[in-house]
C-alpha cells in the first residue's frame, strides 16, 4: 500500500463519519502532504468493488463514504480441541471406505484369533493400522 493510500485509510478509520471525497483528501493531507484527489477516488472506487465502503448520495450529486465494520466471524476452534480432531478423523475414515481404501468393521475391535495390526516394518502404516481398528475400520 503506498503512503498515499495508507493516508487515506487512517483519515478514514479517524474520522468515524461520512466524508465526502474533498473532505477525506484533506484529512489524508495532514498523514501525506502529497496525497492527490485522483487517488482519493481511484481507492474509494476499489473499496467500492471489494465492498468495503458504504457510499452515501447527497443532493447536488455529492457522495459520502465511510468504511464498512468488518463482518463479525465465528471464532475459530481452537488448535488441538479433541472432538474436533476425532470429527476429522471419522470424516477422514468415511472418505478413505468411499474411495475403496478403509472398511467399516462391525465390532470395534479386533476378532480374538485375528493380530490387531498386520505385522508391518514401517511404524507410519503400523500407526495407520491401530488409528483406523480404533474408529472401526480395517485397511484394505
Amino acid at each position: 500500500m503506498t503512503a498515499p493510500r495508507r493516508a487515506i485509510l487512517t483519515a478514514m478509520l479517524q474520522s468515524g463519519m461520512p466524508l465526502d471525497a474533498v473532505t477525506l483528501l484533506q484529512a489524508a493531507r495532514e498523514h501525506h502532504a502529497a496525497t492527490s484527489i485522483g487517488t482519493v477516488y481511484r481507492l474509494l472506487r476499489e473499496f467500492g468493488q471489494h465492498g468495503l465502503v458504504h457510499v452515501q448520495t447527497e443532493a447536488h450529486g455529492r457522495c459520502r463514504w465511510w468504511l464498512r465494520e468488518p463482518p463479525r466471524l465465528a471464532p475459530a476452534p481452537a488448535p488441538g480441541n479433541v472432538r474436533i480432531m476425532l470429527r476429522q478423523v471419522r470424516s477422514f475414515l468415511r472418505e478413505l471406505e468411499r474411495l475403496g481404501f478403509t472398511e467399516a468393521q462391525m465390532a470395534q475391535h479386533a476378532s480374538p484369533g485375528k493380530p490387531a495390526t498386520p505385522a508391518s516394518n514401517d511404524p507410519v502404516i503400523g500407526l495407520l493400522h491401530e488409528i483406523t481398528e480404533r474408529f472401526g475400520y480395517r485397511l484394505a
